[in-house]
């Protein structure tokens, strides 16, 4: 009978190894697959002044993820810890073309996919505002990690990226897009495309991996236009309530919309049928 339950165990042991193996290897091979995305010319030329090149990028949610010199996004023990980088230190090993198939189709200069970058909105991204950003980065000066050590995935995630239900941006974006050149005068949609629709629907509440966000139209009609400036300057919903992630990309970076465009996005949310 001990004879019999240690060739059982012995024998679960060595199946969980190899599911174990199993997993491990074909979540590599997910994190290792790579994306036929050309990297096309981009020439980096813009007249605005350094102060309205920043504010455009913070605009576009660069602070609120990356912070000064990195930032930790997630750090579950099941799911992993997701570190984005330094862009300080990981700008300059890049060029500016790559830089733009990076953020428009969320391709590393690797050729694999980016993870959590908001790429399938930042396709949309206008090419002046792209040479802003990129000009922007070009500027920071270098600064050591604000975190130490870089994404590690833990078992949930390792199956996830296993079964391949870790999305990955690079995978919702055509190999070929054709971005506007110029920022709209009137901001509301395209801070809706590039921005909001990231984590919130018009209509309908969103559910992403880490929260429940709620639907735009119905909460832009039900905000006074002060609320709402401060809702987007500040991160706070009335009443002063702290909003979690909205509340720290606000701060770090929607803030730096002006009083008009505020109102432009307001009234896109609110009206848009």
């Amino acid at each position: 009978m001990k004879r019999i339950l240690k060739i059982t165990l012995a024998a679960v042991v060595a199946i969980s190894l190899i599911a174990v193996a199993g997993v491990y290897a074909l979540s590599e091979m997910r994190l290792s697959r790579t994306y036929d995305v050309a990297v096309a010319g981009f020439t980096v030329k813009t007249t605005l002044p350094a102060e309205e090149a920043e504010r455009r990028a913070r605009t576009l949610m660069c602070g609120g993820c990356h912070h000064d010199a990195g930032n930790v996004l997630i750090d579950e023990p099941g799911i992993g810890r997701i570190v984005a980088p330094n862009l300080t230190r990981f700008v300059p090993m890049y060029s500016d073309a790559e830089l733009v198939r990076l953020i428009r189709h969320g391709v590393k200069k690797d050729g694999t996919g980016a993870f959590i970058m908001p790429a399938s909105n930042f396709a949309n991204i206008t090419d002046d505002d792209m040479a802003a950003i990129i000009a922007w980065m070009r500027s920071l000066k270098q600064l050591p990690d604000a975190v130490a050590g870089t994404t590690q995935w833990g078992p949930l995630g390792r199956i996830g990226l296993a079964l391949d239900k870790i999305p990955f941006e690079a995978d919702l974006v055509p190999a070929v897009i054709s971005p506007a050149a110029t920022r709209p005068t009137d901001i509301g949609e395209y801070a809706f495309r590039t921005d909001c629709s990231h984590c919130h629907n018009l209509d309908t509440a969103k559910q992403s991996e880490a929260f429940l966000a709620p639907a735009l139209k119905p909460l832009a009609q039900s905000y006074s236009a002060a609320d709402f400036k401060t809702l987007l300057r500040t991160g706070k919903g009335v009443g002063g309530r702290d909003l979690g992630v909205m509340t720290q990309v606000s701060q770090w970076d929607f803030s730096r919309f002006t009083d008009v465009e505020i109102e432009q996005i307001q009234t896109y949310l609110a009206i848009r049928p």
